[in-house]
């Protein structure tokens, strides 16, 4: 009788070659450290001369046949246990050595480092979505063609204030479809003093001031402008003064939470509006349809810091603009604008920011001027530095564009007024 015999170890299927006992033995094996509960036979004799002892050592024998090694490995069936002690197939016992990382740190570190893993990648996904969704008029003058001009525009009306120099103002109001750029507008226009034949003056365009070009702005109601508007209209000139579409709350003014509150949705409205090109444009088509006095030929606009950067793109985009100043404007906006660019709070609340940014800054739409410019800089100016100025002289001097550059001393507000504006009088009369 074979004194021997093979047992699988129950964990990791080595074949074990046993010595054949009426006892039960208990062997370890040496490739998993598990230890097996081996039932005896109770109908074996031992031989006279079998050393018993020498045979409870147990080392590997010859493997199963390949077809009986498959049928543990990939069948459901439990493989066989030897003795009711025998430890779970998956169990340590408790006298065996720990081997590998327990499954419950594995479980731990899962529930520790996967969900910020996650939140952090599904944050940055929705970061650059949001930073990048959103649509907006194209600022180009193909773009402009996709906006519709509104169907009927208000006539002057009465007059709302007449001046010493004998030039009225008429207070308009556009009241077209909300959900479309440039439908909803105010202007205000300055008629020069006298009788004027029918299109026999020209007409200057001038965008009001104090946008940090993120958002629009409102014509004041109250008509406290006029230090940039009236001297066009004394000189005899059309002036229009027009609104541009996203202006903020007047209670945003001295609350900075209303004003980030009300900051997106104004925001989206300019955006929308091409940077103010498309309240440029509906000014032109004013101009012409309902100032009869007015020569299309000779339409202008000018534009002092922020609205001098909106003067400049409107004078790029719209072909009826025939010259255009642009005093102490901001040149080159992605520059000036890093800051907010580059903040991840302001991406997140303004979609696409990067990138309408860049669009419209003047200094990238260099190729686009095809009327002469006046570009009116103070040598101390503080708000924005000369070399930005200069930058954009030389970008026009290489583009080979018609564009005259004036300096003079001074900060940035008065040397406009004092100097600038009188020199674009000089300029458009030409």
């Amino acid at each position: 009788m074979n004194p021997n015999r093979n047992v699988p170890c129950v964990r990791c299927n080595t074949i074990l070659l046993v010595a054949t006992s009426a006892q039960t033995v208990q062997v370890q094996c040496p490739k998993c450290g598990i230890f097996l509960q081996i039932p005896g036979d109770s109908n074996y004799t031992a031989p006279d001369d079998l050393d018993f002892e020498a045979m409870q050592t147990n080392y590997p024998a010859a493997p199963f046949p390949t077809q009986q090694i498959d049928r543990y490995r990939h069948t459901t069936a439990a493989p066989p246990q030897y003795g009711p002690t025998a430890p779970p197939r998956h169990s340590h016992s408790r006298l065996a050595p720990r081997r590998g990382i327990p499954n419950w740190i594995y479980l731990v570190l899962a529930l520790v480092i996967v969900p910020p893993v996650l939140c952090g990648v599904s944050g940055v996904a929705l970061y650059f979505w949001a930073s990048n969704r959103g649509s907006s008029t194209p600022i180009s003058e193909s773009g402009l063609q996709n906006v519709p001009i509104p169907d009927a525009f208000p006539s002057l009306g009465a007059v709302e204030q007449t001046f010493a120099s004998g030039v009225t103002t008429h207070f308009v109001r556009v009241l077209g479809d909300p959900t479309v750029a440039g439908s909803r507008m105010t202007m205000r226009v300055y008629i020069p003093a006298g009788t004027h034949v029918n299109q026999s003056l020209p007409c200057v365009l001038v965008a009001p001031v104090g946008t940090p070009l993120i958002h629009g702005v409102d014509v004041d109601p109250s008509g406290s402008y006029h230090d940039e508007t009236l001297p066009y209209a004394e000189a005899g000139m059309v002036v229009i003064h027009y609104s541009i579409d996203g202006a903020m709350p007047a209670s945003a003014e001295n609350s900075d939470q209303i004003y980030l509150k009300s900051l997106p949705l104004a925001y989206q409205k300019f955006r929308n509006a091409g940077a103010g090109i498309v309240n440029g444009r509906n000014a032109v088509e004013y101009a012409i349809k309902k100032i009869a006095i007015v020569n299309p030929q000779k339409i202008y606009c000018a534009g002092h810091s922020s609205a001098g950067s909106l003067a400049l793109l409107l004078a790029a985009t719209e072909p009826r603009i025939r010259r255009c100043a642009a005093f102490a404007a901001a040149y080159d906006l992605e520059s000036r604008m890093q800051e907010i660019t580059s903040d991840v709070t302001y991406r997140m609340m303004l979609p696409g920011i990067k990138d309408f940014v860049s669009e419209s800054s003047p200094l990238n739409h260099v190729d686009e001027f095809r009327c002469p410019l006046l570009i009116f800089h103070a040598l101390d100016d503080s708000n924005v530095p000369l070399e930005h100025a200069e930058h954009f002289r030389q970008r026009l001097q290489r583009a080979g564009k018609d564009a005259t550059h004036l300096r003079v001393t001074g900060d940035h507000y008065t040397p406009m007024i004092e100097t600038g504006i009188p020199a674009a009088i000089d300029f458009f009369k030409r």
